[in-house]
């Protein structure tokens, strides 16, 4: 069970029953400011069978590539996605068939290296990738990927996800991104905001000795969410992932952890990100984890 899922992804084990999930590649070491990770799915479901996956990222972009069979709203099949920052609630995906996924998980703020696109233009929303990087398709002959992958032999159409991320990694590795003063700054922020004691605006702006109003601005033009936002979300991921990991305490407890003051708030918030109470989600055996 990858660590990152904890938290990240609801009933991960549940997930896991219905596709397989792998880290394609290591990010090279050039790259590594700027991209989080690489990521992979993959599923082949009989018949008639299909299966929602539901995951609280990080109010960061993805860029995916997506072949065979896929439903999430207002986009289905396969293509090439930007997914703006998630703000309001969970991130949805039917799976069905026989499919894949390969992504690109950038770091918050990092696509100002690769693309004039503004991060809050697609809060909440995924558009085609080709909006913010217009080479991308043709540089990586992604059409006829795309088209095979709907081929009714399937087997012979699916692309090698791995030879996909190498392809991926060359063309990020080509605009030769560059770690600018205040995106190093913005990274400063982010590391001390990791830190589950971070749970409002006052204390990260004393832990990082700069003004609430002046996070306030990086994080609208580098994330394109308020950094309000991104610390309510980041402490409801660091809650569902106690409980993944086998929560033994009160959930009142575990609410007082993250930085709630009571259990109504608590409730409220973890209930408007993943669509279940917290009871309700400790309560489902598959979302419980074990550590090895």
């Amino acid at each position: 069970m990858p660590q990152h899922f904890l938290g990240r992804v609801l009933k991960p084990g549940e997930m896991l029953e219905h596709a397989r999930y792998s880290s394609v590649r290591v990010v090279s070491e050039r790259l590594r400011p700027f991209v989080k990770r690489y990521w992979a799915v993959e599923w082949d479901l009989p018949d008639g069978e299909s299966y929602q996956t539901a995951t609280l990222s990080e109010p960061t972009i993805h860029l995916t590539f997506e072949f065979g069979n896929s439903r999430r709203a207002h986009v289905d099949g396969p293509g090439a996605w930007v997914t703006g920052p998630v703000t309001k609630r969970r991130f949805d995906v039917g799976i069905f068939g026989r499919g894949g996924v390969f992504g690109v998980n950038f770091q918050p703020g990092a696509t100002l290296a690769f693309s004039d696109g503004k991060p809050a233009s697609i809060r909440d929303s995924t558009v085609p990738a080709e909006q913010w990087f217009p080479r991308l398709e043709s540089d990586l002959g992604l059409a006829e990927m795309f088209a095979q992958s709907q081929q009714p032999s399937q087997n012979a159409g699916m692309p090698e996800l791995g030879e996909l991320a190498a392809s991926v990694e060359s063309w990020l590795l080509s605009w030769r991104p560059q770690m600018t003063s205040s995106f190093e700054r913005l990274k400063r922020v982010l590391d001390i905001l990791d830190d589950p004691e971070v749970v409002s605006l006052k204390i990260l702006a004393e832990r990082t000795d700069i003004s609430e109003r002046t996070l306030q601005r990086m994080f609208a033009n580098f994330c394109g969410v308020g950094v309000k936002k991104v610390l309510a979300r980041a402490r409801v991921i660091d809650a569902v992932g106690a409980i993944d990991r086998g929560w033994d305490g009160t959930l009142a407890d575990l609410g007082a952890q993250f930085g709630w003051f009571d259990q109504s708030h608590f409730s409220t918030d973890f209930v408007r990100v993943t669509g279940f109470s917290p009871a309700e989600y400790a309560q489902r055996k598959s979302a419980r984890v074990t550590r090895n």
